[in-house]
């Protein structure tokens, strides 16, 4: 937007500032109360805590019950004194939705307008309420308060006409008047020159870069920070600076934890975000000392340095002091809108805390191999300490990942992940982490889709900007054939970690599984340039192009993805299905043959999901003898069946009555 430069510039009110007449008006709609003048939100008179923005939001709403209120007008209103991106406005407007519990499939109180902004549709009435008394607060400064139109003889500061004239007073007079104006100028200079400096853009999105250990240090001792406990005390304090602020989560950042230098404000760009945090670990006398360093990424501006100390045997401490310094300064710069809250998990000194680093590093590395060794970490760090919350989310979380991996039966994985998810969620009930994670069990393992969304819910109200959270519910949406919804969640943690090399690709599969192809190739192929090696991009593209009939491109892309998985028994046993099923469809009966007798023998020592078989079957032709396959998937909860409603790849055996009667033994 541009502003008239005739005019004097004058900023948008905050919402929530009240006014004399404000402060004794309430709004209600339905059993919901806004009181702006104490900034409190009632539903039956119990508190709904909202964040500053959520709040500012509703109160604009409620004043324009109806209205169009345009993307524009909120981010200027709401935001007036920041420059953000959209995806701060949408954030805001899905916290403030769960707030109200309103029903997706039933928007009663927030409609979208599409391309242009939001309508508030629910009835809302002014109720007039007896004020507070306040201490009188004085009128804003007039123009003419601070420059009269009419001269003030006794407040002067000017001498006058006749005053110069005096020959005794004149020298003296013009010495002042000297003064007085490069007094001025220098005002001037200065103010402009801080306005030159001073960072006009707030922060609204950060990076953390993966600690480093300097080079000095790294030969002081031998039992300095390695590289995975540093990454550990990162993924730590990204952990910690939620709230307003969209931090990119730790797998987005692995790529620079190689041990290259890395160019921060190169890598900010590359993140998309409006600042980057980097950190150097020194150690000398006895002392760790963590120095950290904020960046402006338009412009390499450093906007804040410090460091903090502690003992070698204290790390807890030192990542739970450095997230309190940058939390201070970031509410100091205007990116987090309360002052950082007190840290409600506290880490415990000592093996468990390291070992929970450890397995926090192997699961981010999002394979296989590393699932197992985080599995191992954790339950290591649950023995050194029982009571530790985070252990046991993590631990759920490995055993989530492990399922869709198809490493073992959902009906095996399930338990061992349902009890670690509890008893995270019993130890600290402020975790986002273990409701996601218990979420993914309800939906991979138990296809208690309900049950699975109200867990992905409840995960985003505690942390919005968690976009893993977002990511599984929209899977979870897309099994229940929500797609517009899915694909506005999965958009929405694609917007939180736009780098994220599966949540892109689930973006493909969420387009794939509702028959929109062309755009599930061009979300494929994105993911693709970015690492061409990333076999369930690679994997899902196969599926793709089955489902267009482009079957000899399917099998180039199957078996590049079965070569990628490396070692034999790495590779996962659906993806050998999907090829079975392209090369039956290709023509090529003889090599789908071949894959069915592989995955006949194989599973007399690995685990090989029924649904593998039923997939070349299918291909085949061989329709009865598949339903039979799924019926055994049935049987042991194999992950990839939670998608039998709505997966194209099953579609040849959709209208056979006996694979009805499978999806009514399942509940989907």
């Amino acid at each position: 937007m541009q502003s008239n430069p005739g005019s004097p510039r004058t900023e948008p009110p905050s919402p929530s500032a009240p006014s004399s007449a404000q402060a004794a008006v309430l709004f209600e709609f339905e059993n919901f109360r806004l009181d702006p003048a104490n900034r409190l939100f009632t539903c039956e008179g119990k508190e709904i805590l909202l964040p500053g923005r959520v709040f500012d939001a509703l109160l604009l709403f409620v004043r324009k019950p109806g209205a169009l209120i345009t993307k524009e007008e909120m981010l200027t209103t709401v935001w007036h004194d920041s420059f953000v991106e959209e995806s701060n406005l949408t954030v805001a407007i899905s916290t403030l939705r769960r707030a109200l519990n309103e029903d997706p499939q039933d928007r009663r109180y927030i409609q979208t307008v599409a391309r242009r902004g939001y309508r508030f549709v629910a009835e809302v009435r002014e109720v007039e309420s007896t004020p507070r008394a306040t201490k009188p607060v004085a009128p804003p400064l007039r123009s003419e308060d601070v420059y009269p139109s009419e001269p003030v003889a006794s407040a002067s500061l000017e001498p006058t006409a006749s005053a110069l004239s005096d020959s005794s007073a004149k020298p003296h007079a013009r010495r002042w008047a000297l003064l007085i104006t490069l007094a001025v100028l220098l005002a001037g200079l200065l103010a402009g020159a801080w306005h030159l400096l001073k960072p006009r853009s707030p922060i609204r999105t950060l990076a953390v870069l993966p600690f480093t250990l300097d080079s000095a240090s790294a030969h002081a001792a031998s039992d300095t920070p390695d590289e995975v406990v540093l990454l550990g005390m990162t993924d730590g304090l990204i952990s910690r600076l939620d709230g307003d602020l969209v931090v990119r989560p730790t797998g987005s950042v692995l790529r620079y934890s190689t041990g290259a230098t890395v160019d921060p404000v190169a890598a900010g760009r590359e993140q998309g975000v409006d600042a980057i945090l980097s950190g150097s670990v020194e150690i000398a006398s006895g002392r760790e000392t963590l120095h950290l360093r904020l960046l402006r990424v338009r412009d390499g501006f450093v906007l804040w340095q410090d460091s903090v100390s502690g003992t070698p045997d204290s790390l807890p401490q030192l990542e739970q002091n450095a997230g309190e310094a940058v939390a201070h300064e970031l509410h100091r710069l205007g990116a987090i809108s309360a002052p950082p809250k007190p840290n409600v998990t506290a880490h415990p000194d000592g093996p468990a805390y390291q070992l929970y680093l450890r397995g926090r590093y192997f699961w981010n590395r999002r394979t296989v191999d590393g699932l197992r060794k985080s599995t191992d970490y954790f339950r290591q760090s649950i023995d050194a300490d029982p009571n530790y919350a985070p252990a046991y989310a993590g631990l759920a979380d490995s055993y989530a990942l492990l399922a869709s991996f198809s490493v073992e039966p959902g009906s095996s994985a399930n338990a061992d992940a349902r009890s670690a998810a509890l008893s995270a969620i019993h130890l600290d009930p402020t975790l986002a982490e273990p409701h996601a994670s218990l979420g993914m069990i309800y939906f991979f393992t138990d296809w208690n889709l309900a049950a699975a969304e109200q867990e992905f819910e409840h995960a985003i109200q505690l942390n919005p900007n968690y976009a893993t959270a977002h990511h599984w519910y929209a899977l979870d949406l897309a099994a229940m054939g929500r797609f517009p919804q899915s694909l506005y969640e999965i958009h929405l943690a694609q917007k939180l970690d736009p780098l994220s090399l599966i949540i892109g690709t689930n973006v493909g599969w969420i387009e794939y599984l509702s028959h929109d192809n062309a755009a599930a190739l061009v979300a494929l192929n994105r993911v693709l340039e970015l690492d061409p090696n990333f076999v369930r991009a690679r994997t899902r593209l196969g599926m793709v192009e089955m489902a267009t009939g482009d079957y000899a491109a399917a099998v180039t892309n199957l078996t590049q993805a079965l070569a990628l998985s490396g070692n034999p028994e790495d590779r996962d046993p659906w993806v050998e299905g999907l090829l079975g099923d392209a090369e039956a469809r290709a023509g090529n009966r003889a090599a789908a043959e071949k894959v069915l007798a592989e995955l006949h023998e194989r599973a007399a020592s690995h685990y090989v999901p029924p649904i593998s078989r039923a997939l070349v079957l299918i291909g085949l032709g061989r329709n009865a003898e598949a339903i039979e396959a799924l019926g055994k998937a049935v049987d042991d909860h194999s992950t990839s069946m939670v998608y039998a409603r709505v997966d194209p790849s099953l579609d040849p055996l959709r209208t056979d009555p006996a694979f009805q009667g499978l999806l009514g033994r399942m509940k989907l």
